[in-house]
């Protein structure tokens, strides 16, 4: 029960995050817009596009690392995944504080507090592998 609690936040997070990555690729043609209509000089406008497009692969990346976990949890130490967890919840407050994104910082929020559930019941022992049985020798 709890191996399957936990697959099931880390995989719910990994799901969240991944939405926030679709939404900052989907969107990132409306911030482009958006730039060449305003009078910044071009190396802030390439900075902005960057910083946007770095987000959301990193927002990709995070997930696959986290679905990663939640089939494999010793492959990655816990405190890695508590750190990235700590990560999103600080994005999440900070797009909810200044840019009022709630798409974003409410997918981001779902998904630091299923990792830092997940990490809270991180499982203690790999649970033991079924190997077939050995056939009989004749």
């Amino acid at each position: 029960m709890r191996d399957r609690s936990f697959r099931y936040c880390m995989l719910i997070g990994a799901a969240a995050l991944a939405g926030v990555a679709i939404y900052y690729f989907v969107t990132y043609v409306e911030i482009a817009i958006a730039l060449n209509n305003n009078g910044l000089v071009p190396h802030l406008k390439d900075s902005i596009r960057a910083l946007w497009l770095a987000f959301a692969i990193q927002a990709l990346l995070i997930s696959l690392l986290y679905t990663l976990v939640a089939y494999r949890p010793h492959s990655v130490t816990r405190e890695v995944i508590v750190i990235c967890g700590l990560m999103q919840l600080i994005e999440s407050l900070l797009l909810f504080m200044l840019a009022g994104k709630a798409i974003a910082a409410t997918l981001l929020g779902i998904a630091a507090v299923f990792i830092l559930i997940g990490s809270a019941i991180w499982p203690k022992v790999l649970p033991p592998e079924t190997a077939p049985a050995p056939a009989p020798v004749p």
